[in-house]
């Protein structure tokens, strides 16, 4: 090699030596700033700190350095978590690039063939990632840097991803706060633990955007480990009756009671689908459970006494509504369905007193003392329907004719005043 060559061969190597010193050096001018700041609270020291690191991540000689992505995540964990709200708002996106730093630096901190290869926006990558973390024989090439980021640092990031996502969703913005929230549910998986509640807001905020596949398996998830109680098996009901799916919707409650048999609301759900395919059979044993469960429950003797009714047991029908009248004595439904059950009853009386002829007198009479009978009981709940609601007007109607038939013309005549009005 003549001369001139190897004096450029020298110049060029004290070129490259240069800019992997001064890019060193910009490393540590970055670790300075953090310590510094850490210990006066001086924004400008983040703002310095932090400028430098991104051109350090930015260099190859430099960018794949385990201090490179441990110090930057250092800062923008300080700016991220600031206590002074002017000062963290000049760094925005610190906590996902916090958390992005971090991530960075175990990748380059695992003591493994490929380790530091691994393309995290990979599926399989990202497994075997994690599979390095929750394995406890995994080496590190500092140790004590991973005990930070796994002890002190991952808890104060998960919880605050938490808090942003609950704020994102507050404001409407489902997908940023869903994002929020599964950033929680991974920080918490690499720390060995399961986030119920960043899972839970990821579903709820998967659901309000119409990614029905992904919360109906956030939602599944949360049933294996009974977080969200029965209300989870209502969401994942909800999402199926959206879909039409009506055999899914039924296996979701009927799923939902196998954990919680004693829930009124899915027993409830499950009572309306027996209900609406004729299961009244069924129906009435499941409301006899509901109502054991929950013996003060209006609706539920109200809805029982509905099927009785329906099937014509008018005896247990006027028992559920006059206990549904018990428990909410402002129940106008129940009311007005126990003065209107005994009113059919009794017009249907009326019409076979009708039917018999003049040689038919011991009939019509008996007939007709049965009518007067089930008007005399359907007297006091219609009345207490119109004194419920003193509006409506097919009461209005019924106690004229109860008021006509009995001779109480006083009465007769101030319900025809107010229908008439």
């Amino acid at each position: 090699m003549n001369n001139s060559l190897k004096l450029m061969t020298l110049v060029i190597a004290s070129l490259v030596f240069s800019s992997v010193s001064a890019q060193k050096s910009k490393l540590v001018s970055a670790y300075n700033y953090n310590k510094s700041y850490e210990r006066d609270k001086d924004c400008s020291e983040l703002e310095k700190g932090i400028e430098a690191i991104e051109l350090v991540t930015k260099n190859e000689s430099t960018a794949k350095l385990l201090k490179t992505w441990y110090y930057g995540g250092n800062l923008y964990f300080n700016a991220a978590l600031s206590p002074d709200s002017a000062c963290s708002a000049k760094f925005p996106g610190s906590l996902e690039k916090s958390y992005k730093f971090y991530i960075e630096a175990i990748k380059y901190n695992i003591d493994a063939p490929g380790a530091s290869d691994l393309d995290l926006m990979k599926e399989a990558d990202e497994i075997q990632f994690a599979s390095y973390i929750m394995n406890r024989k995994t080496e590190y090439n500092e140790r004590s840097y991973m005990n930070d980021i796994l002890n002190q640092k991952f808890p104060y990031l998960a919880n605050a991803f938490v808090n942003r996502g609950v704020e994102q969703f507050q404001k409407g913005n489902f997908e940023k706060a869903k994002e929020y929230s599964q950033n929680s549910v991974e920080i918490n998986a690499y720390m060995g633990r399961v986030d119920s509640l960043g899972l839970f807001n990821s579903a709820i905020a998967a659901e309000r955007l119409k990614l029905y596949d992904e919360a109906l398996e956030l939602y599944t998830a949360l049933t294996q480990i009974k977080y969200g109680g029965p209300n989870v098996h209502l969401y994942i009901a909800n999402i199926y009756e959206n879909r039409g799916d009506t055999v899914k919707r039924v296996e979701a409650i009927r799923n939902g009671l196998k954990q919680y048999p004693d829930n009124a609301d899915l027993i409830r759900e499950e009572l309306n689908y027996l209900l609406l395919t004729g299961q009244t059979d069924a129906a009435l044993a499941n409301f006899d459970k509901a109502i054991a469960n929950d013996p003060e429950n209006p609706a539920m003797f109200y809805n029982r006494g509905l099927i009785n009714d329906q099937i014509g047991n008018q005896e247990a029908a006027a028992a559920d509504y006059n206990k549904a009248l018990q428990y909410d004595p402002s129940f106008f439904d129940a009311a007005y369905n126990l003065g209107a059950m005994y009113y059919n009853i009794g017009v249907e009386w009326n019409n076979k007193a009708s039917g018999y002829g003049l040689d038919e007198t011991t009939k019509y009479e008996e007939a007709s003392n049965k009518a007067n009978e089930y008007f005399a009981l359907a007297k006091p709940a219609l009345e207490k329907a119109h004194e419920i609601d003193p509006e409506d007007r097919n009461t209005i109607a019924s106690l004229i004719k109860i008021y006509a038939i009995e001779g109480e013309d006083a009465k007769y005549l101030e319900m025809k005043k107010k229908l008439d009005n």
